[in-house]
């Protein structure tokens, strides 16, 4: 797996939590995570988070290792955004209880978002302060609105991940188009993005990349070690 194998396609990783194991994570901690990580996992207290931090962040090593031939440096960018320090590649990182998700790609800003199917928040309180009232309409007239609520919900967060605005653009602002193909937000100062958002059994995975240009996406269930990662397709959307 080289940088050319990135080239022109966004590649989604995801892992899961429970294939790997306490031991196995054990290992990546200790073996593949950079001190500072190393630190922050034994700050988090809930044992859930701090095992998909853990996978998450040697995932992220893990891929971009094997697709740089060396070790990925990260600097800063715009609002914070953790950015590889050559610009070879854009990246993007998410986690959740149980799963690890991390999207790839050469051409533009990438985002991605996967949330654990059932949601581990309070579905019904989070609705009112991420989604408009239309939205709210729309999702509890939907047949199943804790999904629908979700891909509304990962849909938001990876546009502002790509964007790097984060948690500062208020996702209210935000609006998901219900009739748009490819998906697409509305608000005022949104920028031209395609959005991909697919329901597996157990998550929802939405991946962002900014620009008009609508390029392949695959996405790749990963398992890692610490001699590295192994992959393999299992949809591409």
């Amino acid at each position: 797996m080289t940088a050319a194998g990135a080239a022109g396609r966004v590649r989604v990783f995801v892992a899961s939590v429970e294939e790997h194991g306490a031991e196995r994570l054990r290992q990546l901690e200790q073996a593949v995570l950079l001190p500072e990580e190393r630190r922050r996992a034994r700050r988090m207290l809930h044992p859930p988070g701090r095992d998909a931090f853990v996978l998450a962040h040697a995932l992220q090593r893990l891929v971009l290792r094997e697709l740089l031939g060396h070790a990925p440096a990260f600097r800063t960018g715009p609002n914070g955004k953790p950015e590889l320090t050559d610009g070879s590649l854009h990246v993007n990182l998410s986690h959740c209880s149980g799963f690890a998700a991390l999207a790839v790609y050469d051409q533009a800003p990438v985002g991605v978002d996967i949330e654990s199917r059932p949601p581990r928040a309070d579905v019904w309180r989070v609705m009112n302060v991420a989604l408009t009232g239309e939205e709210c309409s729309r999702v509890l007239a939907e047949r199943n609105p804790v999904l629908s609520f979700l891909i509304h919900w990962t849909a938001k967060e990876a546009y502002v991940k790509a964007t790097g605005e984060g948690l500062s653009h208020s996702f209210d602002a935000l609006s998901l188009a219900s009739s748009a193909f490819p998906l697409q937000l509305d608000g005022a100062g949104v920028v031209e993005h395609v959005l991909r958002c697919q329901a597996f059994p157990q998550h929802v995975l939405a991946v962002c990349t900014l620009g008009d240009t609508v390029p392949p996406c695959h996405i790749e269930h990963a398992v890692c070690d610490i001699a590295g990662v192994r992959t393999r397709t299992v949809s591409i959307c």
